[in-house]
């Protein structure tokens, strides 16, 4: 036998005073009806739990995109600068070039250079090797083949232009000229 007020809290209970309920009728109906708002308020309540989880998912994003925004601020700023350095870098080639006469002018821009670089490694660009590596399309342009035994092919022969990083993204990649495989090596495997 079932009580009649079964869902019912001891208060509830209190409250529903049997002289002022009627009938068997009307407490069951308000035991359903405190069911019914009791299921309400848990939904709410795990509907605000997901909303609140949602809201602190979308709050770190932010934190994270802001942080990356702030980290690549000055990405435009250090690809202008690069082309600084390059010539910065063919001037000190041609003074090395051209002779004793023109050795103060070589330090002159040599000290700007190695300055100049200092402050972009300072603001987290740095160049890096190429020469020797193998070629990763990721960080190299393939800007020419050169048919070579002295290394193996698809390996990095030559650097026309530097890369460099900006903390951890690449910022330019290097130019490069990247071993093939000689006419007679090619011949040779096609004979094969």
């Amino acid at each position: 036998m079932t009580n009649e007020f079964d869902g019912l809290t001891e208060d509830d209970v209190e409250l529903i005073q049997p002289e002022k309920a009627e009938t068997a009728a009307e407490v069951a109906e308000l035991s359903k009806a405190l069911e019914k708002k009791t299921r309400e308020a848990t939904e709410a309540h795990d509907r605000y739990l997901r909303t609140y989880a949602d809201f602190e998912n979308y709050r770190k994003r932010m934190q994270r995109d802001l942080a990356d925004f702030k980290k690549y601020a000055n990405e435009q700023m250090a690809r202008e600068l690069l082309s600084v350095v390059d010539h910065l870098a063919l001037a000190i080639q041609h003074a090395s070039e051209a002779g004793e006469n023109t050795a103060g002018l070589r330090q002159g821009v040599e000290l700007v250079y190695k300055q100049l670089r200092d402050v972009l490694e300072k603001f987290g660009i740095q160049s890096f090797s190429a020469k020797g590596e193998p070629f990763d399309p990721a960080k190299h342009d393939a800007v020419m083949q050169e048919a070579t035994d002295a290394v193996p092919e698809n390996t990095v022969v030559q650097v026309f232009k530097d890369g460099y990083l900006y903390h951890d993204k690449v910022l330019r990649h290097a130019q490069v000229s990247v071993a093939k495989k000689t006419q007679a090596e090619t011949a040779a495997e096609t004979a094969e």
